[in-house]
C-alpha cells in the first residue's frame, strides 16, 4: 500500500485526529495514546503524516477550515452586515464551538512560545481570516485605504471577546460587549469621537489641574457612510 493509494483512509484519520485534539487538547498529546484512540498504530500515523508536528499542523488546518466554512455561511446570508456579524458571533460563542475556540488559543499560545514547532501557523491564524472581514468591510462602503485596518480591528475585538468567554464564561456580559462593538462600528466618525470624548470626561477628576497650555482645536473628519448599513 502506498500513501497515494489510500487518500480516503488518510483523510478519515485526519478527521479523527481533529476530534481527538478538540477533546484532549494539544499540550500533552503523544502519538501512542492518540493511535490507540484511533485504533491504529504510531507507525501508521507517521507513515501517513511523516511526523507528529506535521500531523498536528494538518489537524489545526482542518479545524480552522471548519470554522471558516461556518463563518462563510453566515456572510452568505441575505442580511445586513451587522446581522451577518451577529449570526457569526452566535456560531462562534455557542457551546458547540467552545472546543474549537480552545484549540485555536492553545495552538496560538504554543506557536508563540515555539514558532519552529508550528512554522507559519501564527501568520495563517491572522491572514487566513482577514479576507473574510475585508470583504464585508469593503462591501459596506468603507474607503479602500481603511478596509484592512477596520477588518483587523474587528477580528482582534472578536478574538478578545472569545478569550474573555473562555476565561469567565460570562455569556450575557460578553454578548452585550459584542452588541456595543456593532454599535461603535455603525457610528459615523463624528458621533464616535463625541462618544469617546464624553466617556473620557465622565471618568476624569471633577477638578482637573489647570494646564498652562491652550488646547488646540482639531477639525473633525466628515462622516462617511455607516459601516454596517444594508447593502
Amino acid at each position: 500500500m502506498t500513501r497515494a493509494a489510500s487518500p480516503e483512509h488518510r483523510d478519515e484519520l485526519l478527521e479523527k485526529v481533529v476530534e481527538y485534539v478538540l477533546k484532549h487538547g494539544l499540550v500533552d498529546l503523544s502519538l501512542r495514546p492518540l493511535a490507540a484512540a484511533l485504533r491504529t498504530s504510531p507507525r501508521m500515523l507517521l507513515y501517513f503524516f511523516g511526523s507528529k508536528e506535521q500531523l498536528l499542523a494538518e489537524a489545526l488546518t482542518r479545524g480552522r477550515a471548519r470554522q471558516q466554512r461556518e463563518f462563510a455561511r453566515a456572510l452568505s446570508t441575505k442580511r445586513s452586515r451587522g446581522e451577518q456579524l451577529k449570526l457569526a458571533w452566535e456560531v462562534w460563542s455557542s457551546k458547540e464551538s467552545k472546543k474549537s475556540t480552545w484549540m485555536f488559543f492553545e495552538a496560538f499560545t504554543l506557536a508563540m512560545r515555539d514558532r519552529k514547532r508550528f512554522p507559519g501557523l501564527l501568520e495563517r491564524l491572522v491572514k487566513d481570516w482577514l479576507p473574510f472581514f475585508e470583504q464585508a468591510v469593503a462591501a459596506a462602503g468603507v474607503e479602500p485605504e481603511r478596509v484592512k485596518p477596520v477588518a483587523t480591528f474587528i477580528l482582534a475585538a472578536i478574538r478578545g471577546l472569545q478569550l474573555d468567554m473562555l476565561a469567565t464564561g460570562e455569556q450575557v456580559r460578553i454578548d452585550g460587549a459584542f452588541r456595543e462593538l456593532l454599535r461603535l462600528l455603525a457610528l459615523q466618525p463624528k458621533a464616535l469621537i463625541t462618544l469617546i470624548s464624553e466617556s473620557i470626561q465622565r471618568s476624569s477628576p471633577k477638578n482637573p489641574r489647570p494646564s498652562s497650555q491652550p488646547i488646540a482645536r482639531r477639525s473633525v473628519p466628515k462622516p462617511h457612510r455607516h459601516l454596517l448599513k444594508k447593502r
